[in-house]
């Protein structure tokens, strides 16, 4: 009995001595985790800097998509209106002026090189009157004062080099013959235009070149007609729609970079 007691006491007092023991390596267990799941200055730094690198590159990709958006709708409603202007000319049988405002009423500069209309002869009246309102491109895209030279380089240019021959009733060389005075609610409105025929056929006034080309691009006018383009690539425009009207059919074609 004695002998029984003196094992138990002895196998008590070895299981309090190891249990610090096993503690303490439990704390030490617990810290070395602690240490492990921490992160340190240099880990935050670089993952921050990923992140940031990230962002940038998202902001600049939903940048241009949203660009391209606005050059396509505004293609689409350019090429709507001209060819709305060559089935009027038709249907009405009368002569259908596709109209830029060049210069808008003063004091708002947003208007000019981004907004057009069509004006249909009269005889009636002998005069020229609006069948549309002013349509305006969307926003942060304007029409070009003439072909600039970007569009020479590009793909479908260089494939086609006939893409790019052609008038611009914009270009400063063709005030004298393609101004038209809009007469509107806002008052004189300064315009360029070019016209249809009741056959389908277009003129570019002043010109005899087969092709009336206009180019929209993204970038905004300021009050000297000065076009900044915002988004630039190689020193021009980066993206575009350029629109020939075929005189000839007056059909539009569109093309794109």
């Amino acid at each position: 009995m004695l002998s029984s007691i003196s094992i138990r006491s002895r196998l008590d007092r070895s299981s309090e001595t190891r249990r610090p023991a096993a503690t303490a390596a439990s704390g030490a267990c617990l810290r070395s985790s602690s240490r492990r799941t921490a992160f340190s200055l240099i880990e935050i730094m670089a993952v921050m800097a990923v992140i940031t690198m990230t962002a940038g590159f998202v902001v600049s990709a939903l940048k241009g998509l949203v660009g391209g958006n606005a050059v396509d709708a505004g293609a689409t409603k350019l090429g709507g209106l001209l060819n709305l202007a060559r089935s009027e000319a038709i249907a009405q049988h009368t002569i259908v002026r596709f109209v830029v405002a060049t210069n808008w009423t003063p004091g708002d500069a947003d208007g000019s090189m981004r907004r057009v209309s069509l004006w249909a002869w009269q005889p009636e009246s002998g005069q020229y009157l609006p069948i549309t309102k002013w349509e305006e491109l969307p926003v942060g895209l304007i029409l070009e004062k003439g072909i600039p030279d970007y569009v020479r380089t590009a793909a479908y240019a260089q494939s086609d080099a006939a893409t790019v021959r052609g008038s611009s009733v914009l270009a400063d060389d063709s005030a004298a013959a393609a101004s038209f005075a809009a007469e509107t609610n806002f008052g004189t409105i300064s315009t360029r235009y070019i016209e249809f025929n009741p056959n389908g056929s277009a003129r570019i006034p002043g010109s005899a070149d087969r092709q009336a080309i206009f180019v929209a691009a993204q970038g905004y006018a300021d009050a000297s007609n000065n076009i900044t383009h915002t988004a630039v690539a190689a020193g021009h425009a980066a993206n575009w729609a350029q629109l020939n009207v075929d005189t000839l059919t007056g059909r539009t074609h569109v093309y794109r970079p």
